[in-house]
């Protein structure tokens, strides 16, 4: 008579654990799917190059001309403010370079991570594959951007030499927990967007005002000391970009700074495996 009084617990508990098994499967699931799209180089590669060259098709010197102006932006606002603050302008002008060009790519991957499933909506409703292609495609497509961003960095070490120092190896490691938070942010921004299309408006402004609390035109020296020296500890865009920044112009990292970017790349990737495994099956009905 007690087993009989005792079903309904019986039953929530074996409703509980087939739960819990299902969404564990959902999870290794989504996490094999991304393991095993990351490794197929030779097709969102391939996408990747197959996209630049369609945007830049007729043009003499292609995704060049995005440096160009880029190049032409860090020569006239760099001066410009290492006037304003009163700065050596070889000084000034290497760390500002480099920070633009990183917080290009950061600012662009997320800009256009964020639409990434809209703009990619015929094809998702019409080829059957995986939804983390095309977010793979669109980071690799920018990746190839910033690289050709690097001949700036090249110039400029030409012009305002600084040391070359081992440490400058360090740029891989930093540049790999970057990669891990563009793919994740991508992904997790792609899918809100893709169910709440208001919130992409949203992102592109609240990037343009990170760039202001973020220290690629300003430095860390001009706030140390001041109540809003929490701005480079608190952002955690001025960790990721120092990061590469730091390395590139053989400065030293802190210990902190990369305990705060793991901890930063592997938040991002949990939260946008969970969303990827839970509603990369509803996008194409979203869109």
């Amino acid at each position: 008579m007690a087993d009989r009084d005792d079903w309904p617990i019986s039953l929530l508990s074996w409703i509980g654990i087939g739960y819990r098994t299902r969404k564990g499967s959902r999870i290794q699931l989504a996490t094999k799917e991304i393991l095993a799209q990351a490794t197929r180089l030779d097709r969102w590669g391939t996408l990747a190059l197959m996209d630049i060259s369609l945007r830049y098709r007729r043009t003499v010197i292609g995704p060049l001309w995005i440096t160009l102006t880029l190049a032409a932006t860090i020569g006239s606002v760099g001066t410009v403010y290492a006037a304003l603050f009163k700065q050596d302008i070889a000084s000034f002008l290497p760390p500002f370079a480099v920070g633009l060009i990183v917080w290009t790519l950061i600012a662009t991957t997320l800009q256009e991570g964020s639409n990434i499933f809209v703009a990619s909506g015929h094809l998702i409703k019409a080829v059957p594959a995986p939804l983390i292609v095309h977010v793979l495609q669109m980071v690799a497509r920018n990746v190839l951007i910033f690289a050709h961003h690097l001949v700036i960095v090249v110039l400029l070490y030409i012009v305002m030499a600084w040391p070359l120092q081992w440490s400058m190896l360090l740029v891989l490691p930093g540049f790999a927990i970057l990669l891990v938070v563009l793919v994740g942010g991508s992904v997790g921004l792609g899918l809100l967007c893709a169910r709440f299309r208001d919130i992409g408006t949203a992102i592109v402004s609240g990037l343009q005002f990170i760039f202001f609390l973020t220290p690629i035109i300003w430095t860390e020296d001009t706030v140390r000391g001041t109540a809003f020296a929490w701005l480079t500890r608190a952002n955690p865009f001025a960790t990721l970009l120092d990061l590469v920044r730091r390395p590139l112009l053989s400065q030293p990292t802190d210990p902190e700074q990369w305990l705060l970017g793991i901890i930063y790349a592997t938040a991002v990737a949990v939260i946008a495996l969970f969303g990827y495994a839970r509603y990369r099956h509803r996008v194409a009905y979203w869109l």
